[in-house]
């Protein structure tokens, strides 16, 4: 529900703004009976305008304020507005709002003052050539039909039509040049000379958010470690649980250059794309409690701590005693992947510690920005701006195309848990190799 202000605004206002959606409706050609009978008024009021104000201007002045009366009163017997009353303004106002027009933008060029008074002299003759054959009221109305009736279908094919004629558009580029004292807009030198010239306007860039989540368990005696169960996602993971290099090993995506023929057919062009970094280091996204949006505030890298063997062999017991919950299905980790995907733009309003930890149960469900009773797991995301700049450049005859390369074999589809890549990452770590260590020597001991 609106505020109450705005809602006696908008009450008071509907009769003038359901009008002015009717007189933007009838220019835009919804319905072509009422748009040729706004044409025919804008004759009339256009070739019979001076002779009413001349003779019958009294008589237009009394007849205006009894309308504007006989309104007022009428007014008084409306109605009480309701809530259908307030959605019918808003409606009226957006559909105001997609029919304007678009406003023109003049370019540079025709934007000079020089340029402007050269073609206002040129037209200076024609105008009073025109004064002197045709009435100015003819004139008038000849130019109110011009707009009102360009934005009509039929106008607008024809537009289409002649636009597609190059003997037509070569005649209004030579037309305009010669009015405003430019030169042709469109003079091609050579192709090599176009494309090194269009290299420098055709750069294109776009910033790209990198994301890297960093999870960790809560262990009895260890603390908080990057030591996870098997089917849980990866210490280091993307939003859609894809294993990733920590930001410490993060790299960008390899550069590219493609080679394609030219436009025009003549000679090649090259595309590039380059990765840069646009931030030095990477920052934690932070919330807290009451605040109006996330942070991204620099924080140092995580750093391998040393453990002591005794803790050690606590979490080897623990991780060698059967799980009470069986290993998720395939069919499940793609529900909860699709179920994390769904609730991305959730995340962005998540509220952390001041570290940026958000804090979950043992399922990695109900997310809070403090620790304590029931939460053994915990997350938090590391970004850094990149930019992608792409060039396009001529190409040399023998140049050939430069893209990342491929894996000599495709790599097995495994599950997540089973994968190789996964397995080398955790037997990489140097605590995940204590751990097993710690296992081996404690297995004769149980024999």
């Amino acid at each position: 529900m609106l505020p109450l202000p705005v809602n006696v605004v908008l009450v008071s206002l509907s009769p003038g703004i359901r009008v002015i959606r009717r007189l933007v409706e009838i220019p835009s050609w919804s319905s072509s009976y009422d748009a040729f009978l706004l044409v025919a008024a804008w004759w009339a009021v256009a070739l019979l305008a001076e002779p009413a104000l001349r003779f019958f201007l009294p008589v237009l002045v009394a007849s205006g304020i009894s309308l504007w009366a006989w309104g007022r009163t009428r007014a008084t017997s409306i109605a009480p507005a309701s809530e259908r009353t307030i959605q019918a303004v808003v409606t009226d106002l957006t559909a105001i709002e997609s029919l304007l027009p678009a406003v023109p933008v003049l370019s540079p060029r025709l934007r000079n003052p020089k340029v402007l008074f050269h073609a206002a002299l040129i037209f200076y003759v024609p105008y009073l050539v025109l004064i002197y054959l045709f009435r100015l009221r003819v004139l008038v109305a000849l130019c109110g039909t011009i707009i009102l009736t360009w934005r009509a279908p039929w106008v607008s094919a024809l537009r289409k039509l002649l636009w597609k004629s190059a003997w037509f558009r070569w005649t209004v580029y030579y037309a305009t040049a010669k009015v405003t004292g430019e030169p042709l807009p469109f003079a091609y030198q050579s192709s090599a000379k176009s494309v090194a010239s269009a290299s420098v306007s055709s750069a294109k860039s776009l910033r790209f958010l990198f994301t890297v989540y960093e999870n960790q368990r809560w262990w009895m005696g260890l603390d908080w470690t990057a030591a996870l169960l098997p089917g849980e996602r990866p210490s280091w993971c993307t939003h859609s649980q894809a294993p990733v290099s920590p930001p410490s090993a993060f790299l960008l995506p390899d550069n590219t250059t493609i080679v394609l023929p030219h436009p025009d057919g003549k000679g090649r062009i090259k595309r590039c794309a380059r990765w840069s970094w646009e931030e030095d280091e990477w920052r934690v996204l932070i919330r807290r409690e009451g605040a109006s949006g996330p942070s991204r505030v620099e924080k140092p890298l995580p750093s391998e701590k040393e453990e002591n063997a005794g803790l050690l062999a606590k979490a080897a017991a623990k991780m060698r005693e059967p799980s009470t919950h069986p290993p998720p299905s395939e069919d499940h980790s793609h529900s909860e992947t699709d179920k994390t995907s769904a609730s991305e733009e959730e995340e962005e309003e998540l509220t952390t510690d001041e570290d940026g930890w958000v804090y979950e149960d043992n399922k990695w469900e109900k997310p809070s920005a403090k620790g304590g009773m029931g939460k053994y797991t915990r997350f938090r995301r590391w970004t850094r701006v990149a930019v992608v700049t792409e060039t396009v450049e001529p190409a040399a005859e023998n140049e050939e195309d430069v893209l990342p390369k491929p894996p000599l074999h495709d790599p097995v589809p495994m599950p997540r848990s089973e994968s190789p890549e996964s397995e080398k990452s955790r037997d990489g770590s140097p605590l995940r190799q204590r751990l097993k260590n710690v296992m081996h020597k404690a297995a004769p001991s149980t024999l």
